[in-house]
């Protein structure tokens, strides 16, 4: 029986994810890819690990006694390698990311040709994991996208770029034809939200400043999760401008908000002793994305 890391990796993102596409997203990898390696598995296993319909993708029982084996085996390759890599003195750097961008990518194109060396990984976060992942050491630091320009008080941050706003919405939605809104005719629409209520709160407090409170519908962990949402009419969401850019797809509409604060991206990091390797990185990435000296 020949099983290897790659396919448990993507086992174990299906069965989180219960979505090929999510899973294949978060793994850089197309869902075919990611349902060639889940079917390859299911033949080695002899047993079928889930249960596809055209809406939903079900757990079975072989499936749930799975994760946990799983988990400990990846965490005890990643230990490994960890340990190899520190033997050879290779230097690293996990970088955590909330949504993606044009400005991002730039920054690690061009940190990759500055710091050759550097073995760098990025890790896909989401909504709720950032403050998490760099409280706990699972990120030496993370790029957050914040309504205004207040960063979170735990970590050092890194201002990086500001942009304006759009309102993500169904192409179907009565506004998603205008050439632009204002916060205040956004009163009675329903805005898709991430799943903790302090960070919900915190990203739409704008709209309370405008004289009207929210109606949140708190029900997702990453911007995919907004997406299929607002394009299924459950709701419309406010986002960065650059979002179209990464994120357009049909049935989708983004209109500018004239009077949104911008959405600011911070670098976000562990008040801890640095290595010179992440040192430089924060230099680059201070100097591309735009921070006051």
């Amino acid at each position: 029986m020949d099983l290897t890391l790659h396919h448990l990796r993507c086992f174990l993102a299906v069965a989180e994810e219960r979505h090929f596409g999510r899973a294949a997203a978060l793994l850089h990898l197309s869902p075919s890819a990611v349902s060639e390696q889940i079917a390859s598995l299911e033949r080695r296993l002899a047993r079928p690990l889930f249960r596809r319909t055209s809406r939903s993708v079900e757990l079975t029982e072989p499936c749930r006694e799975l994760v946990p084996r799983a988990r400990q085996a990846i965490a005890a390759m990643d230990d490994v390698l960890d340990w190899a890599r520190k033997a050879i003195d290779e230097p690293g750097i996990r970088v955590g990311l909330m949504v993606s961008s044009p400005r991002f990518r730039a920054i690690m194109a061009a940190v990759a040709d500055e710091l050759p060396r550097v073995r760098w990984q990025v890790r896909q976060l989401g909504f709720l994991g950032c403050h998490d992942a760099l409280t706990d050491g699972e990120v030496d630091c993370a790029f957050v996208a914040e309504l205004g320009r207040n960063p979170a008080p735990a970590f050092e941050s890194v201002p990086l770029w500001e942009e304006g706003c759009v309102l993500v919405m169904p192409d179907r939605h009565p506004l998603a034809a205008r050439d632009s809104v204002r916060l205040a005719e956004l009163a009675g629409e329903t805005f898709v939200s991430v799943e903790d209520e302090k960070g919900a709160e915190q990203w739409y407090s704008p709209l309370t400043s405008a004289g009207f409170a929210p109606r949140l519908l708190p029900i997702a962990r990453n911007f995919e999760e907004v997406l299929e949402l607002c394009g299924a009419g459950q709701g419309v969401n406010i986002a960065g401008e650059s979002a179209p850019a990464t994120y357009a797809r049909p049935g989708l509409a983004f209109v500018p908000i004239e009077d949104a604060p911008p959405a600011t991206t911070f670098l976000y990091l562990r008040r801890e002793r640095r290595s010179e390797a992440l040192e430089r990185f924060v230099r680059i990435a201070a100097e591309l994305g735009g921070a006051p000296a």
